[in-house]
């Protein structure tokens, strides 16, 4: 009996670090966890990882690239365009002779199939194209084809780098008309087709061949890409659930890259520096804050907030909760966008917390409820906060409740004081200026009741100025205002990490703007 399970073990263990065979030169190998993936389809695609792929599948007019630092929509598809004084009109001139990965020539009405299709299927993404004021209903009239390598659209009066930034992919990635709709079903517009495959479908410099769920995703080279043929032949994505084996994969050298790493494994590959992997990282384009619900009691009081702000131990959360994997960033706005002031004004200051709520008459405190999700992160940090607020005199009561319960609580504005984080959805200081200052889109200020119409004029300004420098004033503006006036305490950027082989070259390129873009093309191995 003990042989017999000696076997089996050594089986297991035998399946577990030698099943895969050392990475080919023109090959990268991949271990992560893609029971999140849901589908491949650009018009329905909403998760981050999902979305790179999605990305590297299909080209859009415009591309996100990393220019100086800021993420900026740059031609890819469209090698240039046109737009009316006022914002609303625009005109995308196509490159000539572009094609799909099949062959077939991918023209204006491909781009305005795909547009209109995001819109039809109504999926995640619809909302965004719908914030440019596209929606099934006007659809015919604000997107369409002036030739074969004209599209036309016709917009809400916006900033150009929000209309040029939400267009580009993964929702604004082209698929092939003729090919989508030989495969549609039941009038789905090839939503079932385009779910595991993108062969002959898009035009981006790879090709995603092979999605076997819960085994591997397999995308090749497009021999047709328009740029040329990028660096990897093939790249294969490993699903391998557990963190702690794709650390070990890595380790061993059989795969290039460990995708879902733990913050334990990152600090220690940090401080350990081995010789033949590193650990690669970049600012994600996220936030972690508190929010102070305006309409509740103390938190009326601007001094209040102020107080709070300043009772915060900001390092202790990004260095004992992050483990040093998240940067200082008291602005709304990622680190290197459009309009990014750098403002981090707030130090833990005990004593200057304690003057300003006996100024606004809680010398000794009061009592309130935290509330947060049942992450360990979460639960970390709303530990320390509910101990820096305690050394004030206020006295936290930590609710830890399930995401969906909390978030439906958040949404009715039912909170005191909350721990969330929010993401970006396409990267314009558009995307965080309107949540977390305009009330007026029932987003983020709205939620805590902040109704500062100061705040959401210069957000509404700003969304639809047409002169870069203007703009970029009225942000500034915004963000002198908000830091001190909002409810809002950001506790930090997260960063995000991966261990790597050192054969790998260029993953730190690639990975710089993630999660909101990831680009495989400049990624070669040794």
């Amino acid at each position: 009996m003990f042989v017999k399970r000696f076997l089996v073990l050594a089986l297991v263990a035998l399946t577990l670090f030698v099943a895969y065979a050392k990475t080919p030169k023109d090959t990268l190998v991949i271990a992560a966890n893609t029971e999140i993936f849901i589908t491949l389809d650009p018009a329905v695609c909403y998760e981050t990882f999902a979305a790179a792929v999605v990305t590297a599948a299909y080209s859009g007019l415009t591309k996100i690239e990393p220019v100086n630092g800021v993420l900026t929509p740059v031609p890819e598809l469209a090698e240039r365009w046109e737009v009316s004084p006022d914002g609303t009109v625009w005109k995308f001139y196509l490159r000539k002779g572009l094609k799909f990965s099949n062959g077939d020539p991918l023209t204006a009405e491909d781009v305005v199939f795909s547009f209109r299709r995001v819109l039809k299927i109504r999926k995640s993404p619809a909302w965004l194209f719908e914030e440019l004021g596209l929606t099934a209903e006007n659809m015919e009239e604000t997107i369409y084809a002036e030739d074969d390598h004209t599209v036309v659209l016709k917009t809400k009066p916006l900033a150009a780098n929000i209309v040029l930034s939400i267009i580009a992919p993964p929702w604004g990635g082209i698929v092939n008309k003729k090919l989508v709709l030989a495969n549609e079903v039941n009038g789905d517009l090839g939503e079932a087709y385009l779910t595991d495959k993108s062969i002959g479908a898009g035009a981006g410099p790879y090709v995603v061949t092979e999605w076997k769920r819960r085994e591997m995703i397999t995308m090749e080279a497009n021999p047709n890409y328009w740029r040329g043929q990028p660096p990897l032949k093939k790249i294969i994505i490993r699903d391998v659930p557990e963190e702690t084996t794709q650390f070990l994969l890595v380790q061993r050298g059989d795969v290039d890259v460990a995708w879902n790493i733990t913050t334990e494994q990152a600090a220690q590959l940090r401080d350990s520096k081995p010789s033949n992997i590193r650990l690669v990282t970049t600012p994600e384009q996220s936030n972690e804050y508190i929010a102070m619900n305006v309409g509740w009691g103390p938190f009326k009081d601007e001094r209040v907030r102020l107080a709070i702000k300043y009772a915060i131990d900001y390092d202790a959360i990004i260095n004992s909760v992050m483990r040093g994997f998240a940067v200082l960033n008291q602005n709304f706005m990622p680190i290197g966008y459009f309009g990014y002031i750098e403002l981090n004004p707030f130090k833990r200051d005990v004593e200057k917390a304690k003057q300003l709520l006996a100024e606004a008459g809680y010398p000794n405190g009061f009592e309130v409820e935290l509330i947060t999700s049942t992450t360990e992160i979460r639960r970390n940090e709303a530990v320390i906060v509910q101990a820096n607020l305690a050394e004030i005199g206020i006295k936290a009561n930590i609710s830890l409740m399930p995401s969906g319960e909390m978030y439906k609580k958040y949404r009715q504005q039912g909170h005191q004081m909350i721990i969330a984080g929010w993401g970006i959805d396409y990267p314009d200081p558009d995307a965080l200026a309107k949540p977390f200052a305009n009330y007026r889109v029932k987003q983020l200020a709205w939620r805590n009741m902040w109704y500062d119409d100061y705040a959401a004029d210069l957000a509404e300004k700003a969304g639809i100025e047409q002169d870069p420098e203007k703009r970029a004033q009225l942000y500034k503006e915004l963000q002198e205002y908000w830091i001190y006036k909002s409810p809002f305490v950001m506790l930090y950027q997260p960063v995000g990490f991966w261990a790597v082989s050192n054969d790998v070259v260029g993953f730190e390129e690639a990975c710089e703007g993630y999660t909101l873009v990831f680009d495989f093309t400049k990624i070669r191995k040794k």
